[in-house]
């Protein structure tokens, strides 16, 4: 078989063999404390891994892959000296032989494939529901040329008339140069330039889809072989979703999809998976794919089913030919420390990683992150159960932060608190569920010596010990709040709430749940005369603040969104239910 696409999938495949076998290696190899008892042995594994179940999981990602390269080795030897291929699937996606040949093939832009992109952008803008579906009628087959070789679609207007460019001229659109017509096309939003402009003709189809299409979320509103098509024209392609495929794409059908992105364009930086199934079989093949390109990565929550050992996905991930530099796989399970181990040693350069409930995290692997990564790092988002103040002291060398959050650290006194002064560039701060962290931390870190000028978000969730004097500090040290949320401070007053309301002018969303000795009377006075700005106020479980007060803030001004003490919004509801109750 001359096709080079097998070709390039078979041997994409056998380095992806030869990944799987060196990471079972070293899972094989990794030594455990024998002097444990049993009963320790499962929360030591729970949190320093690798499980016997990884290794396991291993060796059946192997036999498939295995079976894969077979197969693909047999079908090409068994057609070399045919040219007939054979009309059998290949995988449980329904590839044959033929049609893997026929995607080298497809050399000219079809118009059809603007029905693929038409179809995603009805998925994603309802409010465009019927303009959609008329656009979906024209662009039945009487619309399409029958013809490959012509440049234009014969019945489109995409001709205008001399009159319209040049009254000395016998020029049209299509004459501009691409440059002029790619600043014309900036100037319409990428929906009608999907669903007006590109089904006019194949020229400004392709100019459309080659240039301007940077982002694409693919779910299964579309066939698997119309998506393998549709990725063979987006070669701006910049940012790629897959959502809610779960475990419906084949091994094959990932090799075809990336194979077709890798060529298409070498400037995809992110991918997004969203109801996934994530294999380690579909990990090696992106680290073969987009070595040189690829620097984010993104595992979003999985609601059907997550993926119970992550500890392979972070591992294969860990890869010193791959220049992935941000790292999302918060509420992932079967991480443990062997897998953000792996990940933090071999990736050359580390500057996001958000790892959020994942227990797992010890100072040592704080240590080891800093260590290495500290010159990149500028957003770390982690749990912080097993973490202890030590932890932050080795996130001090990480000046470059802009963004830190961490959360569940029962085992944090805030001591060190003050580490946070030292980075100039933070804009982002959450400390959430410090149970043991002293007011005294707080005071320190708000102490008056330093002035968080960039800082825009502030997160304290469930610090108790917060109090009117330390919320005061804060105002007085944070000047740039945009974002504010002290959660369940028991001690808060409508001292410290009404400075809040008179002197954060930038605030737009403000959350204050659980503090119940605030009665916030002076929201009478916005947004007329405070918080000009507002957009968002959460006061559930605030049961002094009555609801009457918030139903009247409302009506002055509904683009705020307010959250009442039972954690519902105050919309138009509540004023017809006022209004019946003066009636």
């Amino acid at each position: 078989m001359s096709s080079s696409l097998f070709d390039r999938i078979l041997s994409s495949s056998i380095n992806v063999k030869h990944r799987l076998e060196s990471l079972l290696n070293i899972c094989r190899t990794y030594k455990h404390p024998s002097w444990l008892s049993d009963d320790s042995c499962d929360e030591f594994y729970r949190f320093y891994g690798p499980d016997h179940s990884d290794i396991q999981e291993l060796e059946d990602s192997i036999v498939s892959i295995s079976v894969l390269i077979e197969y693909l080795q047999q079908e090409r030897n068994s057609t070399e000296s045919s040219e007939l291929f054979p009309n059998y699937p290949l995988c449980k996606n329904g590839w044959t032989l033929k049609d893997i040949e026929q995607i080298e093939k497809e050399q000219v832009l079809n118009l059809n494939i603007l029905n693929l992109i038409n179809l995603h952008s009805l998925n994603a803008c309802n409010n465009e529901l019927d303009k959609q579906q008329c656009l979906k009628s024209e662009l039945d087959n009487t619309h399409i040329i029958s013809n490959d070789r012509d440049h234009l679609n014969t019945r489109s207007l995409s001709t205008i008339p001399n009159s319209c460019v040049s009254c000395t001229t016998n020029k049209n659109l299509l004459d501009l140069p691409i440059e002029l017509l790619l600043h014309v096309f900036s100037f319409i939003s990428p929906f009608e330039l999907i669903t007006n402009l590109a089904p006019t003709c194949r020229y400004f189809a392709n100019i459309v889809l080659n240039h301007v299409y940077t982002h694409i979320n693919l779910n299964k509103v579309v066939s698997v072989f119309d998506v393998t098509r549709l990725l063979s024209y987006l070669t701006y392609l910049r940012t790629i979703a897959f959502i809610n495929w779960d475990n419906e794409v084949s091994i094959l059908t990932w090799a075809i999809w990336f194979d077709r992105i890798s060529k298409a364009t070498s400037n995809l930086h992110t991918i997004r998976f969203q109801n996934v199934y994530i294999s380690p079989i579909l990990i090696c093949f992106i680290v073969e794919y987009f070595p040189h390109c690829l620097q984010s990565i993104t595992f979003d929550y999985q609601q059907v089913k997550s993926y119970e050992r992550f500890d392979l996905i972070l591992s294969l991930l860990a890869d010193k030919t791959i220049q992935l530099k941000h790292i999302t796989a918060s509420y992932q399970t079967g991480i443990t420390n062997f897998g953000i181990l792996q990940l933090v040693n071999n990736l050359n350069m580390i500057v996001e990683l958000n790892l959020l409930y994942i227990e797992a995290i010890n100072d040592e692997t704080v240590k080891i992150l800093c260590d290495k990564h500290n010159t990149y790092l500028e957003m770390l988002k982690i749990d912080g159960a097993q973490l202890t103040d030590k932890a932050l002291e080795y996130i001090d060398c990480c000046r470059k932060l802009k963004s830190f959050m961490i959360e569940f650290c029962t085992n944090m006194i805030g001591s060190n608190f003050y580490i946070f002064q030292n980075f100039d560039n933070l804009k982002e701060l959450c400390l959430s569920k410090l149970t043991n962290a002293s007011l005294e931390s707080f005071q320190r870190l708000f102490d008056g010596k330093h002035i968080f000028r960039n800082l825009a978000l502030l997160k304290l969730g469930e610090c108790h010990s917060i109090d009117d004097n330390c919320v005061r500090s804060i105002i007085k040290m944070c000047p740039r709040l945009i974002d504010f949320m002290c959660s369940w401070a028991y001690s808060l007053t409508d001292d410290s709430f009404n400075e809040i309301v008179i002197r954060c002018q930038h605030l737009r969303r403000l959350s204050l749940v659980g503090c119940h000795q605030i009665y916030g009377r002076i929201l009478d006075y916005v947004p007329e005369k405070y918080f000009h700005n507002i957009e968002y106020l959460n006061f559930e479980q605030c049961n002094q603040i009555e609801d009457e007060l918030l139903i009247k803030l409302y009506k002055r001004k509904k683009s705020i969104s307010i959250i009442n003490y039972y954690g519902t919004s105050v919309d138009d509801d509540d004023d017809n239910d006022e209004d019946d109750q003066d009636d």
